[in-house]
């Protein structure tokens, strides 16, 4: 289609943005792309009453902050062709005005931005959105034909690309936890759940964070990729003494009854060690939280992280 005919259908199915930011309610709708690359888009959205009785469209998107050199700039070419539905009506092509905000587990009070649409108001309707399938062929022989595929499924914004640079410094100088470190952790309401296992260790001299975490049996698709957002927003104190530190880069593991001889990357506390330190009290505390909230046809759901009690 040429970009004039384009543009005419886009502005005849979806009026022009409306002026001012505003927040997304608790109603939103969610629509996840992934590549195969592991990262991903997510889509929130949901629709508004206008003050003159018709349906006005809000919303925002958000991409991984981890992504493939293949995909940079694919995101909104995706936005761009996407299609949003209500009771099978197509009510607006391309979603170019939403803003790009960061990731984020409940998408619910986040920043968004609102188009008028030619649908007169009425309550219980949802917004469903469409990406459509897609091929990214990054273009020479010299790079190995590889080709990325992108897809309406996955964890969205919350995937992230396996770059070189984050992998090699999670992965590197590795240690096995003994089995007196502290292990922590919580559930999903909707099944399955997050533990993580830390302890002060000497590293060169200097007082380091060594962990792992793990999903526990039982995840459903919404809480894919939850994990590591959970350990982000993870509070460490030690002795009473709070550690500035990302619990979001510890390694990641396969489930197993006991961490002993788990091996665990380490986080520079910033701290000279001294013998003293391993007797200190080291709690890591994990944030009770919603961590998926979306609205369909079918109904809504809402999926909470419950940290384990102490």
């Amino acid at each position: 289609m040429r970009p004039a005919l384009l543009l005419a259908v886009i502005t005849a199915l979806c009026g022009p943005a409306l002026a001012g930011d505003t927040r997304l309610g608790p109603g939103l709708s969610l629509a996840h792309g992934s590549y195969s690359t592991g990262d991903g888009i997510t889509v929130a959205t949901e629709l508004r009453r206008t003050g003159s009785g018709e349906t006005a469209l809000c919303g925002a998107w958000a991409a991984s902050e981890s992504r493939s050199v293949y995909t940079t700039g694919h995101a909104r070419r995706s936005l761009g062709d996407a299609s949003v539905y209500v009771q099978g009506r197509r009510v607006a092509s391309g979603l170019s005005f939403l803003p790009k905000i960061a990731p984020r587990l409940d998408y619910a009070g986040a920043p968004a931005r609102c188009a008028t649409l030619d649908l007169a108001w009425r309550d219980g309707r949802v917004p469903e959105v469409f990406l459509p399938r897609d091929v990214i062929s990054p273009g020479t022989r010299d790079d190995g034909g590889h080709r990325v595929r992108f897809r309406q499924a996955g964890p969205g914004a919350l995937g992230a690309s396996l770059a070189p640079g984050p992998f090699l410094r999670r992965q590197s100088g590795l240690v096995r936890l003994s089995p007196a470190a502290t292990v922590t952790g919580g559930r999903y309401t909707s099944g399955g759940g997050l533990r993580v296992a830390v302890e002060v260790a000497p590293v060169n001299g200097r007082a380091h964070l060594c962990g792992a975490w793990s999903d526990l049996p039982g995840q459903v698709p919404q809480t894919e990729g939850v994990g590591r957002m959970l350990l982000r927003e993870a509070q460490i104190t030690l002795g009473g003494r709070a550690l500035d530190l990302d619990a979001g880069e510890l390694r990641r593991v396969r489930a197993r009854d006991g961490h002993g001889g788990t091996h665990a990357n380490c986080l520079d506390t910033g701290l000279g060690w001294h013998p003293s330190l391993a007797r200190d009290a080291l709690r890591l505390t994990l944030p009770a939280r919603v961590v998926y909230r979306s609205t369909t046809p079918a109904g809504a759901r809402v999926i909470r992280f419950v940290p384990a009690p102490g």
